[in-house]
């Protein structure tokens, strides 16, 4: 089978790293646009989609010739686009449509994406788009070779995640029957085994980077840097002991952080890892290398806490190739991920019973019991993130845990049982599929009474989501970023405590600590000063934390500009290299909106 395709990693997988918000367009003219027009706005957008807000806009010259060497311009010049008010549709869907018809190479096309990504981040890689083509090639070529849904249109679709760019497809379509009823009885609350409140630490995305070098260069041309031999050391060797904001966590870090709660906080019952071990070199993941950072993370945290259970959700960076998790019947070993669920479920099997380890071993999910009166229920959502190459081959396989989160919905209501949800990707960041997305959201009105909190972790970001009715429109639950350990990028380090009442499971309060990177390195012979940076319930005021509480606060940002301020600020951990940046209209929206999205596409 021809490999053209595996254009489609170089133009997705590169901007998947951190996961950032991808969703918003730069307003366009009015009218019809000459063909330099139209790629002026074809920079803007594919910039903008990749997350690339401060690039370098390449001369007009240059882009075109890019953009002949990938074999498009002439679809741009003469064809007329099939959305032509939102040119990168079009220009994905001529860009495959030239490439089904073998009239050019993938190596070519690759080349030309890659140097115009790179073009875009003034960075300097030199073998960086040739590995990634390497390590997604056996992947994207059995999906091309037998998928039945895969066409121009349906991986924009997925790819893109616009409205304007979306053709309905049953691939994006398909919805699970949700039982009758709806939020009613609560369970009985009554006796509770414990007067103090259930304390559970939520810690995310830790991005160990094994090959950090202090004093490496940290502006090295690649996507991460601070690593040993890699970039010019005439760039300058600045990567700071205990971290940088352009790069990933070091080992010694991430010890450091253990060794800190461990003594800090003494009465933890329980911890949350929302995921994300293997650091952003994409370019060189591998299973074996994977594998040994996994163990080590776990090894490290069942030595710090050795009397805690640790209720772990997989990171789409865990996986090798990143992102790639295929359905269940796929089981060639260089295609599935098989390795990594049994690896986990072996690793976790000191923290689970035998019945969850069974369920991580089919697609990394799973069941438990904290107490008898609360039910954790841990996801692989990241089988739904728009980059696993095997949703262009079927989305029916993202069915098995969906249909697993209903059953366990439904016996925790039949049990008079509260619900915790655990999994890595946040819900709304156009980064999630329509499928898996709807009908999670549906199952969230129907169990919001049951439902006490949903925990996150993807994006690095401090960030909260409102849920809403899909009935009345109504506030009816929250879900939580656990944020980040690894600084990348721009951000400080932190993890949170998460405060429970014992006898209603209500949320408390949720506190975050953290330190200040630039500090750390400053005085880098010391351990990082770590403190509290905020509680959620003082620092907004709020009575509780409830679903409507925090509707309110999302609408009193619109008008309140201090408040919003203050949102960013904790959003970011007051991350030195963000508050430098600042935060722009386009910002603020972008953080407004997503506080309120849990649908990443709307068709209102």
């Amino acid at each position: 089978m021809e490999n053209y395709w595996l254009l489609l990693p170089l133009f997705a997988a590169i901007c998947a790293q951190n996961g950032a918000s991808q969703d918003q367009l730069y307003p366009e003219e009015d009218g019809p646009q000459s063909l330099d027009e139209q790629l002026k706005t074809l920079e803007k957008q594919f910039a903008n989609h990749l997350g690339i807000d401060r690039y370098t806009p390449m001369g007009v010259l240059q882009f075109k010739n890019l953009l002949s060497t990938a074999g498009i311009l002439e679809d741009l010049n003469t064809r007329a686009l099939e959305v032509p008010d939102r040119i990168i549709c079009g220009a994905c869907q001529a860009l495959i449509r030239n490439l089904q018809t073998h009239s050019i190479s993938v190596e070519v096309v690759g080349t030309a994406i890659c140097n115009l990504y790179i073009s875009l981040n003034t960075w300097t890689v030199s073998d960086f788009c040739e590995r990634v083509v390497k390590v997604n090639k056996p992947i994207l070529e059995y999906v091309v070779k037998n998928s039945r849904i895969l066409t121009p249109e349906y991986a924009c679709s997925v790819l893109l995640q616009k409205e304007v760019c979306y053709h309905s497809h049953p691939a994006l379509s398909w919805r699970i029957e949700v039982p009758e009823g709806g939020p009613s009885e609560l369970p009985n609350t009554s006796s509770p085994e414990r007067q103090s409140p259930l304390k559970i630490l939520h810690l995310s995305d830790f991005h160990i980077s094994h090959d950090y070098e202090v004093n490496g260069v940290s502006n090295c041309g690649y996507p991460v840097c601070c690593k040993a031999n890699l970039g010019n050391p005439t760039r300058g060797r600045d990567a700071g002991s205990w971290g940088d904001y352009n790069c990933d966590t070091p080992p010694w870090l991430f010890e450091n952080t253990l060794n800190f709660i461990k003594n800090t906080h003494k009465d933890i019952d329980l911890i949350y890892f929302t995921g994300d071990i293997i650091d952003h070199s994409i370019w060189k993941a591998s299973i074996e290398d994977n594998s040994q950072e996994i163990a080590y993370t776990f090894d490290a945290l069942a030595e710090a806490f050795p009397n805690v259970v640790v209720l772990p959700a997989i990171g789409n960076h865990e996986a090798a190739p990143l992102n790639a998790f295929a359905p269940p019947q796929i089981e060639n070993e260089t295609l599935s991920q098989r390795w990594l669920y049994d690896l986990n479920a072996n690793l976790w099997a000191k923290w689970l019973p035998e019945e969850a380890q069974e369920t991580v071993r089919r697609q990394g999910y799973f069941s438990v019991l904290i107490n008898h009166k609360l039910r954790a229920i841990v996801l692989n959502n990241n089988i739904c993130y728009i980059y696993n190459w095997w949703l262009l081959y079927e989305t029916n396989f993202l069915r098995e845990q969906i249909e697993f989160l209903k059953t366990q919905l439904i016996e925790a209501e039949s049990r008079g049982q509260f619900v915790h949800i655990i999994s890595h990707v946040f819900p709304g960041e156009k980064e999630c599929v329509e499928p898996w997305e709807a009908n999670y959201n549906a199952l969230i009105t129907r169990f919001s009474h049951l439902i006490k909190g949903q925990f996150f972790g993807h994006t690095h970001t401090d960030g909260l989501k409102v849920f809403y009715s899909k009935t009345d429109g109504r506030p009816n639950n929250m879900g939580y970023n656990g944020a980040s350990l690894t600084p990348y990028q721009k951000y400080n380090p932190n993890y949170k405590i998460i405060s429970v009442d014992p006898d209603s499971f209500d949320l408390l309060d949720i506190e975050t600590f953290y330190f200040n990177l630039t500090e750390a390195n400053r005085y880098s012979h010391r351990t990082p000063a770590w403190r509290r940076l905020y509680s959620l319930k003082e620092a907004y005021g709020l009575s509780d934390l409830s679903a409507e509480s925090f509707d309110s606060l999302a609408q009193r940002m619109r008008s309140d500009h201090n408040l919003l301020d203050q949102y960013w600020r904790f959003f970011v951990r007051e991350g030195d290299a963000s508050l430098k940046e600042g935060c722009n209209a386009r910002c603020r929206e972008d953080l407004l909106t997503s506080i309120t999205r849990t649908l990443s596409l709307s068709f209102d």
